[in-house]
């Protein structure tokens, strides 16, 4: 017989059961379009809800290289807790995120710490294909992770995630919902292998295509569109005008009639002055001014005009000339016609190597470099590694031109993403997360990184550097219920999280009242006691300081002022740990 203490427990698992089930219908009665589910509640909630996460660096997992090079972070734990940590020190500066999350195919062990069955299943809940909460548990699993990643990135920052056909559908929904049906760019389907490769006799489908959903933050992400020399190969013909035309008024532009006897189109070698020819049918009957106004206005003259009817539209496109020629259809049981148009005119009088931009295309075929990627990295990873040429594809699409972008992923897997960027040769900074489930860090992800940094086989090593951190944990309360003794031993234990928001990596000084990290550049110096007793010797400190600092202090207040400092442009002042705080509280809200 179960004893009290279980009983109770299970009565309350299944009155939050009855009330999470009472909140889901709700919201089906009242959402008439999106995406509705059981959110079922993860079981390290417990930990955010009681403790404060923080980030503790490692020092002896720390990869040296080139100084002078860029140093990236890797960072071992739940990436929940880890974003939770980067809300505050990245939040808003993230230019890229890429993550590869489980696809949930049911053999993928993909698992969930489901907090009811938490006593059942220690190590998570097992997600097999006929699961009953199969989606629900995987969207509770994504959502809190994508809201956290939207945060954390810039304003025109990107987000790419690869997905196949199992939550392909979930995840858009989602999505929409997290970043804005309005920032929904893309959607990538990506061929990752080759028909009939491998034995398929036994199979009903072979699934060729992945996708890799693509959505900016807002309305000022752009992918970046290849620039390739314009071409004049198409500009091959001219119009002899051979007759005087009709002029008449058409949607307020003015058009000369030509008759079929009235002109000739002759074909010429390309050349700047000529014109290309193009189809006024399908897409381009709504797609541009010409094709609309062919649409609008020319197709409804065919019985008035007859057949082979030329007009001459003046008014009409951005090319050299200020006319487009038209055709009408030349067929009585046609429908279809031509327009004939000029270079454009900022390519025309672009001097310096002419140029167009490309379309994003939204299909590619890496077949190959997903065929062969195995040995990539020199760490043996069946788990879905992926290419380093697809990685570097997806990141040329959306690193900004021109400055040092901050690339996230927080699905890290073998660390392919930071190999990629590496392989750049850009000097852009990668922040890597991921768990040490199954010794994946210590055995795949950071034995990766360090081969790429210093070289494997034939390969050249990057001779970058990578700081290593851990989540951990502070305090005794939630977030909401923080008491000052929490509120202490989070300034305390800040340091790090500080420096890495300040881009100040190196620990150059630390004692029982503070420290003091360093860059190339600058300093970050922090008063963690709430004591003051050392206070005049830590103010002498930072004025020795060389380079532009700032000084995090603790203070119970949200300003603090120190006359020292006052009108020290090298000094900038904080105070923690209540900024802290009040992001925490932020995503304690949201979830």
């Amino acid at each position: 017989m179960p004893d009290k203490k279980s009983l109770q427990q299970r009565d309350n698992h299944i009155l939050k059961l009855e009330k999470e089930i009472e909140k889901w219908k709700k919201a089906v009665k009242t959402q008439r379009y999106g995406l509705v589910w059981l959110d079922v509640p993860e079981a390290f909630e417990d930990d955010v809800e009681n403790k404060l996460p923080i980030l503790e660096e490692v020092p002896k997992k720390a990869i040296l290289g080139d100084k002078n090079k860029p140093t990236h972070i890797l960072i071992e734990g739940d990436n929940y807790h880890a974003l939770t940590c980067l809300n505050y020190t990245h939040k808003g500066k993230v230019d890229v995120i890429y993550i590869d999350p489980p696809y949930n195919t049911g053999q993928d062990g993909f698992r969930y710490k489901d907090k009811r069955l938490l006593d059942k299943y220690p190590d998570g809940t097992e997600v097999p294909k006929d699961h009953p909460f199969r989606h629900s548990y995987w969207l509770s699993f994504m959502k809190k992770r994508l809201e956290l990643a939207r945060d954390i990135l810039a304003d025109d920052g990107l987000i790419f995630i690869s997905i196949d056909d199992n939550e392909s559908s979930q995840l858009r929904f989602l999505c929409d919902e997290i970043f804005g049906q309005s920032n929904f760019l893309l959607p990538l389907y990506v061929q990752v292998r080759y028909a009939g490769k491998t034995l398929v006799e036994d199979m009903d489908v072979q699934k060729l295509i992945e996708t890799v959903y693509v959505y900016g933050k807002s309305q000022l992400a752009k992918l970046n569109r290849e620039e390739v020399d314009y071409s004049f190969e198409k500009f091959i013909y001219k119009i002899k005008e051979k007759g005087k035309p009709i002029i008449i008024n058409l949607g307020g532009k003015k058009v000369e009639v030509f008759n079929k006897d009235q002109y000739e189109i002759i074909e010429v070698e390309p050349e700047k002055s000529a014109l290309k020819e193009i189809w006024a049918t399908g897409k381009v009957l709504d797609g541009n001014s010409s094709g609309r106004f062919f649409r609008d206005y020319l197709i409804p003259r065919q019985k008035d005009d007859g057949l082979g009817t030329l007009y001459k539209v003046h008014g009409i496109g951005d090319d050299i000339y200020d006319y487009r020629y038209f055709t009408g259809p030349k067929k009585a049981t046609a429908s279809k016609g031509k327009y004939y148009q000029g270079v454009p005119q900022e390519i025309f009088k672009n001097s310096d190597g002419k140029k167009k931009t490309l379309p994003v295309i939204n299909f590619v075929n890496f077949a190959d470099a997903f065929g062969n990627c195995r040995h990539e990295g020199d760490v043996d990873f069946r788990s879905g590694k992926k290419p380093l040429e697809f990685l570097k594809y997806l990141l040329k699409l959306g690193i900004k031109p021109n400055k040092q972008n901050t690339i996230i992923d927080f699905f890290a897997g073998s660390g392919s993403t930071l190999e990629a960027v590496m392989d750049l040769r850009q000097n852009h900074k990668v922040v890597l997360v991921t768990n040490n489930e199954d010794k994946i860090m210590d055995n795949t992800c950071l034995p990766r990184v360090k081969n790429a940094i210093n070289g494997y086989k034939n390969k050249q090593g990057s001779k970058e550097n990578v700081k290593y951190y851990k989540t951990a944990f502070v305090g005794k309360h939630n977030i909401l219920d923080a008491d000052d003794k929490d509120k202490i031993q989070l300034a305390h234990h800040a340091g790090e999280m500080l420096a890495i928001a300040e881009n100040t990596l190196d620990q150059v000084k630390k004692n029982d009242y503070w420290q003091v990290f360093e860059n190339r550049d600058r300093m970050t110096a922090i008063y963690f006691r709430e004591e003051q007793d050392r206070i005049d010797e830590f103010v002498n400190e930072i004025l020795s300081l060389k380079k532009p600092v700032t000084v995090y202090m603790f203070s119970w207040e949200e300003k603090i002022e120190i006359l020292d400092f006052e009108d020290n442009k090298n000094i900038s002042l904080k105070t923690i740990p209540q900024p802290i705080l009040e992001i925490y509280k932020q995503i304690y809200n949201i979830i």
